[in-house]
């Protein structure tokens, strides 16, 4: 696919955004007192390596994954839905033909089915699309 012939794939919104702080508990009770958000029940796909918290506002699926500091890890990342795991494929092709690097669609079933792209802006923030199986 050649990404000068045919146009970018769509995203279909914000998924979450996973700011790095100094104090886990700090940071949660704040989100929660301040905008409301409360602890999800679905996991970000790198929870498996970080120490973290994902939170979400109920009406509008807004989450905000919490990362504690000190993990060798980025220093944020901004995730964003697309409508199917086929777009994920679409977006693959994509940043293929414009030559960006990517880790290739991963697939989740636990705790529930999602799959996920991800790619770096020129700063190496890591930028994620994601499709959540309804």
């Amino acid at each position: 696919m050649s990404a000068s012939t045919s146009e970018r794939p769509a995203f279909t919104g914000f998924h979450h955004y996973a700011p790095i702080v100094r104090d886990l508990d700090v940071s949660a009770a704040w989100y929660e007192r301040v905008l409301g958000l409360t602890h999800a029940g679905t996991r970000c796909p790198e929870d498996e390596e970080i120490d973290g918290v994902l939170l979400s506002d109920p009406d509008s699926g807004v989450a905000v994954r919490l990362q504690r500091a000190g993990q060798g890890r980025p220093p944020s990342h901004t995730a964003f839905s697309v409508a199917s795991r086929s777009q994920l494929d679409t977006w693959a092709g994509w940043l293929d033909g414009l030559g960006v690097t990517h880790g290739g669609v991963v697939d989740v079933d636990t705790p529930a089915p999602y799959a996920y792209l991800v790619f770096h802006d020129p700063d190496d923030v890591p930028l994620v699309l994601v499709h959540v199986a309804g």
